[in-house]
């Protein structure tokens, strides 16, 4: 299936540990303070639930802040000798009310940026989405939660930008849920987006992608590309698909 236009992204935090050969990895997210957490929390803020047969997790955003965060993004792409540091997001989030300004100024302007408006575990605060027009010129990406209300994606395109990842994963009692339960949610809203937007933009598709099946069924609702999150946890699936692909 290998299509020359066709961008496969690592979705955060994924994309911190494991950048495969062609492929787009998101590091994140980043805050501007640190969030610190415990690694052996992860045992209850991750876990797989066999009965609905999908991931949970609790993770709440825990990161070093955007100062670390912006040099590891930056010394990854010096290893990895990458000519155009496109090849690795750096995807950022508000938790104050001045965190959009404060991000803006810190990260250069060239830096290709995806802004997490839809992380499940974090409470946003009020007037949340003002902060993102400063950002428009930067032509990020738009990290959208499966709850995102059609008002919203409105407003989103009115100031005037192109480039949208749907979806995040969804907020249940249980914790944040991914896998092949987005889907339904992913096709409304790519759909949705691509309606409005016609030819011009770019619709990352992403929940539950674990076959090139997945893949045709988001190319069909209008995506362009395709995010690759769960799969992750299991390194023979992941390279399967990518190879299946003809992109590793």
């Amino acid at each position: 299936m290998k299509d020359s236009n066709i961008m496969i992204y690592i979705a955060a935090p994924f994309g911190n540990h494991i950048h495969p050969k062609n492929t787009i990895s998101v590091m994140g997210t980043f805050t501007v303070d640190p969030r610190p957490g415990l690694i052996w929390k992860l045992v209850t803020t991750l876990r797989y639930d066999p009965k609905d047969k999908c991931w949970y997790n609790s993770l709440g955003l825990r990161n070093p802040g955007i100062e670390k965060g912006y040099d590891k993004w930056l010394k990854i792409n010096i290893r990895c000798q990458i000519c155009s540091t496109d090849n690795r997001i750096l995807s950022v989030t508000a938790i104050e009310p001045n965190d959009w300004n404060a991000l803006n100024m810190i990260i250069p302007k060239d830096t290709p940026l995806e802004l997490n408006i839809s992380c499940p575990n974090v409470t946003h605060f009020k007037d949340f989405l003002k902060g993102l027009p400063q950002f428009q010129p930067r032509n990020p990406i738009l990290k959208l939660s499966p709850h995102m209300k059609i008002e919203v994606l409105d407003y989103l395109l009115d100031e005037g930008f192109t480039t949208f990842h749907a979806s995040n994963t969804y907020r249940t009692d249980k914790g944040a849920r991914s896998g092949k339960f987005l889907e339904p949610y992913t096709i409304m809203t790519i759909e949705y987006l691509r309606n409005k937007l016609g030819d011009k933009g770019r619709l990352i598709a992403g929940g539950g992608i674990t076959h090139i099946e997945d893949i045709r069924t988001y190319e069909k609702a209008g995506a362009n590309d395709f995010s690759l999150g769960t799969v992750c946890f299991n390194p023979y699936r992941l390279y399967k698909l990518l190879d299946s692909l003809e992109v590793n």
